[in-house]
């Protein structure tokens, strides 16, 4: 372990609120020791989830609470080895120089001191563009289907998904076909509509812009739903219920809707929801799955990098650019930060 100071730059906020006004890039030099089990990332990349967003403006926690030492947001990087602490390394396949990509906190810096177990190893062929984009999404798509799946039985032959022209919701709908499931996607435009079926093999796109598309659902399935995704929330959640079979089942990733939801029929149809949160990944999985989740990760990035294409990349001095880019209307592509 060497002992150099290095200088760069971190995105961090001391209090919370809206990003655009309480978040700052500040000059650091980066000389704090490295933990036991810990490793030093020189970050190349990191890409703003909405979640990180909505970390920042405490949309699910205390906005009083005092951040007296700061906070760095950010949960994924991609980026370089340059240090690690005794031992670390050791029975993995890493190295010091070796390019990687991590899921941990405090991304949005020029170095970041993460554990060693939060790595992956990354192929040559994949950029770091791309390996800024897959760990994420891929291990929320993984354990919606996880979830969704778990102790069915008999199990569904079909899914029925909304966001499907999300990052994560063409994740979901690319492991739903591994999984022999047959997808029913829902998206808002008619233009999504007509391009997905060229990005994802699979015959069911319904727009849901018009009147009437709840009757297009039952024209392929009937009354037979009772598996459904969802990352919208508010409205999209009380039409499920309709759809949905008695003692059907919809896994919640998300709530881009900021509208209520009627759940009236989900008591009365026996209906289950379970939420899906990248925040609980570790506690909800086992060390083998988390495993798999993280191989599955690097393995979609280079068989399906179409699915990570239209990324727009953003200097720190476009901060405020990027984050208005993460929520802007009719955004195609994920928004990344370079370092």
């Amino acid at each position: 372990m060497d002992t150099q100071s290095r200088t760069g730059q971190r995105i961090i906020h001391y209090r919370y609120g809206d990003p655009n006004a309480v978040l700052k890039v500040e000059d650091v030099t980066f000389d704090q020791p490295i933990g036991t089990g810990e490793v030093l990332v020189r970050v190349t990349r990191s890409m703003i989830h909405p979640g990180d967003l909505q970390l920042i403006a405490a949309r699910y926690s205390d906005p009083a609470e005092p951040l007296p030492n700061g906070r760095i947001p950010g949960l994924e990087a991609a980026g370089v080895i340059e240090d690690a602490a005794s031992g670390a390394l050791e029975g993995t396949d890493l190295a010091l120089g070796m390019r990687v990509a991590f899921f941990a906190s405090g991304a949005w810096q020029s170095y970041a001191t993460v554990p060693a177990s939060s790595l992956v190893a990354l192929p040559d062929e994949l950029s770091d563009d791309v390996s800024t984009q897959v760990i994420i999404n891929t291990i929320i798509a993984r354990q919606v289907l996880r979830l969704g799946l778990r102790d069915m039985s008999p199990r569904p032959l079909r899914i029925l998904q909304s966001a499907t022209n999300s990052a994560v919701g063409k994740l979901i709908t690319n492991f739903a076909l591994q999984e022999g499931l047959e997808p029913i996607r829902l998206v808002r435009k008619p233009d999504n509509a007509a391009a997905l079926p060229g990005i994802l093999p699979g015959d069911h796109v319904i727009c849901t812009e018009g009147e009437g598309w709840q009757d297009e659902v039952r024209k392929v399935a009937g009354d037979d739903i009772t598996l459904a995704v969802d990352g919208v929330g508010g409205p999209m959640l009380t039409e499920f219920s309709r759809l949905l079979a008695t003692k059907g089942r919809v896994v919640s990733y998300g709530s881009l809707a900021e509208a209520p939801s009627d759940m009236a029929l989900y008591s009365f149809k026996g209906l289950t929801v379970i939420g899906a949160t990248i925040l609980t990944w570790q506690d909800d999985t086992t060390p083998e799955e988390r495993d798999e989740d993280m191989r599955a990760a690097v393995e979609v990035g280079l068989s399906q990098k179409g699915l990570f294409g239209g990324g727009h990349v953003f200097t720190l001095k476009e901060l405020d650019q990027a984050i208005t880019a993460v929520t802007a209307p009719g955004k195609t592509g994920n928004i990344i930060l370079t370092f």
